[in-house]
Protein backbone atom coordinates (compact mmCIF):
# COMPACT_ATOMS: atom_id res chain seq x y z
CA UNK A 1 0.00 0.00 0.00
CA UNK A 2 1.55 2.99 -1.09
CA UNK A 3 0.79 6.49 1.03
CA UNK A 4 -0.91 9.31 -0.26
CA UNK A 5 1.41 12.34 -1.28
CA UNK A 6 1.03 14.75 1.25
CA UNK A 7 0.36 18.36 0.25
CA UNK A 8 0.59 21.12 3.24
CA UNK A 9 -2.51 23.17 3.77
CA UNK A 10 -0.89 26.10 2.54
CA UNK A 11 -0.47 24.65 -1.11
CA UNK A 12 -4.24 23.67 -0.86
CA UNK A 13 -4.98 27.22 0.00
CA UNK A 14 -3.05 28.68 -2.66
CA UNK A 15 -4.32 26.22 -5.58
CA UNK A 16 -7.95 26.96 -4.51
CA UNK A 17 -7.51 30.47 -5.15
CA UNK A 18 -5.43 29.77 -8.20
CA UNK A 19 -8.61 27.92 -9.47
CA UNK A 20 -11.10 30.29 -8.77
CA UNK A 21 -9.06 32.40 -10.71
CA UNK A 22 -8.47 30.32 -13.99
CA UNK A 23 -12.49 31.44 -14.74
CA UNK A 24 -13.18 34.18 -11.81
CA UNK A 25 -17.01 34.86 -12.99
CA UNK A 26 -17.78 31.28 -12.37
CA UNK A 27 -18.40 29.53 -8.98
CA UNK A 28 -17.02 26.03 -8.11
CA UNK A 29 -18.62 23.80 -5.75
CA UNK A 30 -16.59 21.85 -3.33
CA UNK A 31 -16.85 18.77 -5.08
CA UNK A 32 -15.19 20.47 -8.25
CA UNK A 33 -13.04 22.34 -5.89
CA UNK A 34 -11.36 19.50 -4.95
CA UNK A 35 -11.32 17.36 -7.96
CA UNK A 36 -9.43 20.03 -9.28
CA UNK A 37 -6.91 21.08 -6.55
CA UNK A 38 -6.12 17.18 -6.33
CA UNK A 39 -5.10 17.24 -10.12
CA UNK A 40 -3.10 20.31 -9.81
CA UNK A 41 -1.35 18.85 -6.45
CA UNK A 42 -0.79 15.02 -7.21
CA UNK A 43 -3.80 14.11 -5.44
CA UNK A 44 -4.02 13.67 -1.47
CA UNK A 45 -5.90 16.25 -0.59
CA UNK A 46 -9.01 15.15 1.35
CA UNK A 47 -12.30 17.22 1.91
CA UNK A 48 -11.30 18.35 5.77
CA UNK A 49 -8.16 20.05 4.32
CA UNK A 50 -9.95 21.32 1.47
CA UNK A 51 -12.83 23.04 3.85
CA UNK A 52 -10.15 24.23 6.11
CA UNK A 53 -8.32 26.13 3.14
CA UNK A 54 -11.29 27.35 1.86
CA UNK A 55 -12.53 29.10 5.04
CA UNK A 56 -8.97 30.22 5.61
CA UNK A 57 -9.25 32.09 2.29
CA UNK A 58 -12.95 33.09 3.24
CA UNK A 59 -11.58 34.78 6.10
CA UNK A 60 -8.83 36.01 3.70
CA UNK A 61 -12.05 37.81 1.64
CA UNK A 62 -10.13 36.02 -0.68
CA UNK A 63 -12.66 34.24 -1.87
CA UNK A 64 -16.70 34.57 -0.89
CA UNK A 65 -19.99 32.14 -1.06
CA UNK A 66 -23.04 32.32 -3.23
CA UNK A 67 -26.26 29.70 -2.67
CA UNK A 68 -27.11 28.96 -6.52
CA UNK A 69 -30.93 29.04 -6.43
CA UNK A 70 -31.10 26.71 -9.73
CA UNK A 71 -29.20 23.76 -7.57
CA UNK A 72 -29.46 24.79 -3.90
CA UNK A 73 -25.20 24.40 -3.87
CA UNK A 74 -22.78 26.56 -2.38
CA UNK A 75 -20.67 28.09 -4.95
CA UNK A 76 -17.18 29.62 -4.36
CA UNK A 77 -15.81 32.50 -6.45
CA UNK A 78 -12.66 34.87 -6.35
CA UNK A 79 -12.90 37.89 -4.73
CA UNK A 80 -11.08 40.91 -6.05
CA UNK A 81 -8.41 40.50 -3.09
CA UNK A 82 -8.10 36.99 -4.02
CA UNK A 83 -7.35 37.67 -8.06
CA UNK A 84 -4.79 40.56 -6.57
CA UNK A 85 -3.01 37.88 -4.34
CA UNK A 86 -2.57 35.22 -6.72
CA UNK A 87 -1.19 37.82 -9.01
CA UNK A 88 1.26 38.95 -6.82
CA UNK A 89 3.07 35.63 -6.93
Amino acid sequence: MGAKPTVTDARVRQKIREVLNMAPGYGKTETMLLEFVNELTGGGVEIEQLRAGIEWNHGQDYVRRHVNEDTDEVEWFITKHGIAKETLK
